[in-house]
C-alpha cells in the first residue's frame, strides 16, 4: 500500500481484517451457512477463521463495508469499555441528557 494510498492512523502492524475474496479470487473451498439463532439469523465462524481474529466466546467484531463486500475485525477492547461506560452514562443522566437535547 502506498502513502497515498493508506488510510490516516492506519499503521501497517494492525490486524488485517477477515474480507470476503473477491469474485476473481480463488474459491476458498468453504461456504457458511445463515442460520436461525433464536428470533435472529447468524453465521458460525469456523476455528481457523476466529483465530484469525484473534477473538472467542462473548468478544465483539466490527463489520464494515468494503468495496469488495464487508471486513470483519475485532472490536478493540478500550472502545468496548469506552462504549459501555456511555451507555452506563446515558441511562443514569436520561433526565438530563434529554433536557440538553431541547
Amino acid at each position: 500500500m502506498t502513502d497515498e494510498t493508506k488510510k490516516p492512523g492506519v499503521s501497517d502492524t494492525e490486524r488485517a481484517p477477515f474480507t470476503a475474496d473477491k469474485p476473481a479470487a480463488k474459491p476458498s473451498g468453504r461456504t457458511l451457512k445463515v442460520r436461525k439463532i433464536g428470533n435472529s439469523l447468524g453465521v458460525v465462524l469456523p476455528k481457523d477463521v476466529l483465530a484469525k481474529l484473534r477473538v472467542g466466546e462473548g468478544d465483539e467484531l466490527s463489520v464494515s463495508e468494503t468495496p469488495d463486500g464487508v471486513a470483519l475485525k475485532a472490536a478493540a477492547a478500550d472502545t468496548v469499555e469506552l462504549l459501555k461506560l456511555a451507555e452506563d452514562i446515558m441511562a443514569k443522566r436520561r433526565r438530563v441528557l434529554k433536557a440538553l437535547a431541547q
